[in-house]
């Protein structure tokens, strides 16, 4: 009898163990770093700034480590980077890459059609619904309005540096990349 009972006992510890952690998953410690702009979940306080809830972890990872590095620069998150560890790193992109994908809607309406006409040239890369194959490609469905186009901007400006990009958005003017962030901004289905 004490035997059975400290088996069941312990089986029935066991699997509680097992289901309250498959059901919660712990916060990173540095997820503290970055709820004031991304909130838990992942939805920026300002449309100025990206969503990263269900963006994909590598994208994620890959970014933050070119913020901490310097190769991406950005008066905020530079600094909010520069003092995490690898580790910090992947559990962030992991933590934001299992939250839901919120759609912002953000973009003037009166643009989306526009933006629908010209995310052609997107498609290849970011897919035609905003999301891309590669993992290691950001998702641009849902995303900011704002936040979209002052990064087409940066492209083309040379504040941020991908060869494809930089040939992309060269000949865009600001009311095309207005147009580009309104339409994904709304974009919520996948291919």
């Amino acid at each position: 009898m004490f035997s059975y009972v400290h088996t069941i006992t312990g089986v029935v510890a066991l699997l509680s163990l097992f289901i309250s952690s498959a059901v919660s998953a712990s916060e990173p410690a540095s997820l503290a770093t970055c709820v004031a702009c991304h909130s838990k979940a992942g939805v920026a306080t300002n449309p100025s700034w990206p969503n990263l809830g269900g963006q994909h972890e590598a994208y994620l990872a890959i970014q933050l480590k070119a913020f901490r590095s310097g190769a991406r620069k950005n008066a905020l998150m530079s600094p909010m980077a520069a003092n995490l560890s690898d580790s910090d790193i992947a559990e962030l992109a992991r933590w934001f890459a299992a939250q839901p994908v919120v759609t912002s809607a953000s973009g003037d309406d009166a643009l989306v059609e526009q933006g629908r006409n010209r995310a052609g040239y997107c498609h290849a890369c970011h897919g035609m619904q905003g999301h891309p194959v590669a993992n290691e490609w950001p998702i641009l469905a849902g995303q900011n309005a704002d936040y979209l186009s002052s990064q087409l901007m940066a492209f083309q400006q040379g504040q941020r540096h991908h060869p494809l990009m930089a040939n992309i958005v060269r000949g865009l003017s600001a009311d095309a990349m207005a147009a580009l962030g309104a339409y994904y901004s709304q974009v919520t289905k996948r291919d």
